[in-house]
C-alpha cells in the first residue's frame, strides 16, 4: 500500500529534465561534468607542456604512423656511434681542419633537423642569424678560446633579438620567437663548440676522442642495462623507456671508460670516475630534455639520418649536455697536473 498522504514525488533538475538541445544534440543528463571535462583535457595533452611551442595539428600518415612504432636497433645505433667517433677521431688526428669543419656541418645540420622538427608550430627560428651565428661561435672557439666563444654567442643572441624584432616576422609573438631562438644558440652551436675547446686547449687533441668515447660508452652502458634490466621507470611522461637499470649502466660504463681513458690521458685516475658520474649524469638530463621536446612537438626522432637511432641531434644530445661538464673537469685536471702558468 502507498501512503498517498506523506507521499514525495521525486525531484529533477531542470536540467535533467530539459530536452537535447539543438547545438549538441545530447540530453544534459548525459553530458560530462566539469571534473571530468578537465581530466579529458589534461589526458589529451601531451608531456608537461612548452609554452613556446604550439603544435598545429596535423594529419599523420601510415608510414608516420609505423615509423614512430619499435625501438631502436642496438646493432644499428651502436655502428653509427663507433663510426662517428672514427670519423672524429681520424679527422682530428691526421688533419685538424677537417675535424673543424667536420664539426660545423655536424652543427649546421643539427639546426636544420631542429627547425624541421618545429615546421608544424607557429614559431619561427630566424635560421640565417641562428646558423650564420653558430658557425661563428664554433669558429671562435677553434681559433681564439673560450673569451671569443662567450663574446659570440652574446653577439648572436643580440642579432637573434633584432631579427624578431624588425624581421619578416616581426610582431608575431616575438617574445617567444626570441626565447625560441636564443635557446637554439645556446643549446646547439654554444654547447656543441665546446668539443673544439676540448681539442685546442685540453692538452691533446686525444682529449675530444676520449669524451666522445666516455659518451658512446654511456649511451650503450644505458640502452644495454634499460633493454634487458630495466624495471623501474624514471619519468614515464617524458621518456617512458628511461629507466633507473639504464641510468645506472650508464653510470657503470662511462665510469669503466673514463677510468681507462686517464691512463692514456695521464691524468690521475679518480678524475675519471668524476668525470664518468658527471657525463652519464648530464647525458641523461640531455637525453630527458630533447625527449621533452620531442613528446611536446608528438614526434618519435628529430630526423632520419642515422639508421637505427633517429636524427643526428638524437645522437648529440647527450654529447651536447656532457661537453662543458667534461671541458670544465679535465682542465681543472690539467691545472692541477701542471699547476699555474705565469707569464
Amino acid at each position: 500500500m502507498v501512503d498517498t498522504e506523506n507521499f514525495q514525488p521525486p525531484r529533477f533538475s531542470e536540467a535533467s529534465v530539459s530536452p537535447a538541445t539543438p547545438e549538441t544534440g545530447v540530453h544534459p543528463v548525459t553530458r560530462p561534468s566539469r571534473r571530468e571535462n578537465r581530466a579529458a583535457t589534461q589526458r589529451r595533452k601531451r608531456g608537461w607542456g612548452v609554452p613556446f611551442l604550439k603544435v598545429k595539428p596535423q594529419p599523420v600518415t601510415s608510414s608516420q604512423s609505423k615509423s614512430r612504432k619499435g625501438g631502436r636497433n642496438l646493432v644499428a645505433a651502436t655502428g653509427v656511434g663507433a663510426g662517428l667517433l672514427a670519423a672524429y677521431g681520424l679527422t682530428l688526428f691526421l688533419v685538424k681542419p677537417l675535424f673543424a669543419a667536420l664539426c660545423v656541418v655536424t652543427i649546421v645540420a643539427c639546426l636544420i633537423e631542429f627547425r624541421h622538427a618545429i615546421r608544424f608550430t607557429d614559431r619561427h627560428l630566424g635560421m640565417p642569424i641562428v646558423v650564420i651565428g653558430g658557425i661563428g661561435i664554433y669558429i671562435c672557439a677553434w681559433q681564439v678560446g673560450l673569451e671569443a666563444m662567450l663574446t659570440a654567442t652574446l653577439l648572436t643572441m643580440a642579432a637573434a633579438l633584432l631579427w624578431q624584432l624588425a624581421g619578416p616576422y616581426r610582431g608575431e609573438d616575438a617574445l617567444k620567437n626570441v626565447t625560441l631562438s636564443t635557446l637554439t644558440v645556446a643549446y646547439i652551436p654554444f654547447l656543441g663548440s665546446f668539443l673544439a675547446l676540448l681539442a685546442v686547449e685540453c692538452g691533446a687533441p686525444a682529449t675530444a676522442v676520449f669524451v666522445l668515447s666516455v659518451t658512446l660508452g654511456s649511451d650503450t652502458g644505458g640502452y644495454l642495462c634499460g633493454r634487458f634490466l630495466g624495471r623501474h621507470h624514471m619519468s614515464p611522461s617524458i621518456s617512458p623507456r628511461k629507466t633507473w637499470e639504464g641510468f645506472a649502466g650508464s653510470v657503470l660504463f662511462a665510469v669503466t671508460v673514463s677510468v681507462a681513458g686517464t691512463f692514456w690521458m695521464g691524468i690521475p685516475w679518480f678524475y675519471g670516475i668524476i668525470l664518468g658520474v658527471l657525463m652519464a649524469v648530464v647525458g641523461t638530463i640531455g637525453d630527458l630534455s630533447e625527449s621533452l621536446m620531442k613528446r611536446e612537438l608528438g614526434i618519435k626522432d628529430m630526423g632520419h639520418l642515422l639508421p637505427g637511432h633517429g636524427g643526428l641531434l638524437d645522437r648529440m644530445d647527450s654529447i651536447l649536455m656532457a661537453a662543458p661538464v667534461a671541458y670544465i673537469v679535465l682542465k681543472f685536471a690539467i691545472f692541477s697536473q701542471q699547476g699555474p702558468v705565469l707569464s
